[in-house]
């Protein structure tokens, strides 16, 4: 045999197989309905370590356009955001506290509810309204981009569509995404202390007496760092969705539909291992005092 069979595919000048790699040999071993949804967490994932090495080692030359895209972002949909996460919270803080009254438990209800609330629901409103209002035109963006062949044109240019597309918006949503914690908590004790004084009758002393004794630091550092997380999982799924849309018009609606989805679903995993985490190391949490 000779030795120019054992040359290796990179010198001949030929491009690597699908399965080359280590990690990509694994993968090979899995069903084929199973490898497009590794392909895209891996390419996710990947996303996500290039964006976090870019804006980590060269911090500057991005924040203008960080500013730029959170300046445009909030001026667009900071009344969509308000009033879905009002809606949303006061809507579920009156029906709850008519069983809460009608078990005779209404002193529990600003306790309970506010806890699970910041650990769970609330979150979870912040994330679906980031993810369908900003994520989706975040996604529709840079989607257009790639579909009229920009980011090609840009890599031609010896421009990195990495830096100078997917690290501003990332950025930007995940500083929005965690500037929104708070004034969250704010709506939904308000909201709370609407449904204890008008449908209960529970006075907002009361009301906050017991709602205060029950939350610590850790709970509002908590959710501040569950909805940096948030952030930071919704930029990166809908980036990689735009960066990936092909197929025209029809292509770049399915890759926003799909963006939105994928991060409810990434979320909804985030948020089962994150209370996991945290109530590991906090046991103590979930009482009540």
């Amino acid at each position: 045999m000779s030795s120019s069979s054992h040359v290796r595919p990179a010198a001949t000048g030929l491009r690597p197989g699908p399965y080359d790699g280590r990690a990509s040999r694994v993968v090979a071993h899995f069903p084929a309905r199973l490898r497009g949804g590794l392909k895209v967490a891996g390419g996710m994932a990947d996303l996500l370590v290039k964006v976090v090495h870019s804006a980590v080692r060269h911090p500057r030359g991005y924040w203008a356009a960080v500013a730029d895209d959170m300046y445009l972002t909030m001026r667009q949909a900071s009344a969509p955001i308000a009033a879905a996460i009002f809606g949303f919270l006061i809507f579920t803080s009156i029906l709850t506290v008519q069983f809460f009254a009608m078990a005779g438990a209404t002193q529990l209800f600003g306790p309970v509810l506010f806890v699970q609330s910041m650990r769970t629901f609330t979150v979870w409103i912040v994330s679906m309204v980031v993810a369908g209002v900003i994520g989706s035109a975040l996604t529709a963006d840079i989607g257009a981009r790639k579909v009229r062949e920009e980011i090609d044109a840009m890599q031609v240019m010896g421009v990195d569509p990495i830096r100078d597309l997917a690290v501003p918006r990332i950025v930007s949503l995940t500083l929005i995404t965690t500037m929104l914690a708070v004034p969250a908590l704010l709506v939904t004790m308000l909201s709370m202390q609407v449904g204890a004084d008008y449908v209960a009758g529970q006075p907002s002393a009361h009301f906050h007496s017991n709602l205060f004794a029950n939350i610590s630091p850790v709970d509002v550092v908590a959710v501040v760092v569950n909805c940096f997380l948030v952030g930071l999982l919704v930029g990166t799924v809908c980036c990689y969705k735009g960066l990936t849309a092909s197929g025209g018009s029809i292509g770049l609606g399915r890759a926003v539909n799909q963006a939105v989805v994928t991060s409810f679903v990434a979320v909804w995993i985030l948020q089962l291992a994150f209370n996991a985490l945290l109530l590991g190391f906090f046991p103590n949490l979930g009482a009540f005092r």
